[in-house]
């Protein structure tokens, strides 16, 4: 709703809560402005297309990972289904050959600095979990945490290279609530930034 339409419903007793309205909406579009800003002090204007994404692209061909870029850094999404089970505490057999391929790049390229980010798709935990896991962050950081420590003890993927967090239910890609949207949401982000080698 627009502030000319808000203020044409205001009645006399509403000024106070329509410019706290108008308010908010401007420091939203100011942090969106700032956001914008710096996304594009991140663009590169050469038009060579970065080694870490033409790489892991070609690499991870039919393997079930999404790769794409944010500014500098490059993003691998695997669905989280496809490394954990819904139910299971231990990496699945099945997600191997994508780790391994992964975990080769990695280990060719020391510069790269890689965060693990796993997001679920609710704030509420299953139920084989809630003993151990009260929240959705605790669980989503075991998750990533199990997946670095994956890399680095059964692919040798050097510790100083990794980072683990956690989003829970935060920053859903999709906010419909279907199974599919659900599905989207439960993900592992590889976020690849570039570096210096130590």
């Amino acid at each position: 709703m627009t502030w000319w339409m808000l203020a044409a419903l205001a009645g006399p007793g509403d000024d106070r809560a329509l410019i706290g309205q108008l308010d908010r909406e401007v420091i939203a579009l100011r942090q969106k402005v700032e956001r914008l800003e710096s996304q594009l002090a991140t663009c590169s204007t050469d038009p060579t297309p970065d080694p870490a994404f033409v790489e892991l692209r070609s690499l991870l061909k039919g393997h079930p990972a999404t790769v794409t870029r944010d500014g500098r850094r490059t993003l691998v999404t695997v669905p989280l289904d496809t490394l954990f089970s819904p139910e299971g505490r231990d990496l699945r057999v099945e997600a191997e050959p994508t780790l391994d391929l992964f975990a080769m790049a990695m280990t060719l390229h020391p510069e790269w600095r890689v965060t693990v980010r796993v997001h679920l798709d609710s704030p509420t935990v299953p139920a084989p979990f809630k003993k151990q896991f009260p929240t959705a962050w605790e669980l989503s950081a075991w998750r990533a945490a199990a997946t670095v420590r994956a890399l680095i003890e059964r692919f040798s993927v050097p510790a100083w290279m990794l980072t683990a967090a956690a989003r829970a239910d935060q920053e859903p890609t999709a906010a419909d609530g279907t199974p599919e949207a659900r599905s989207l949401n439960r993900r592992v982000v590889f976020i690849i930034e570039p570096g210096v080698s130590p």
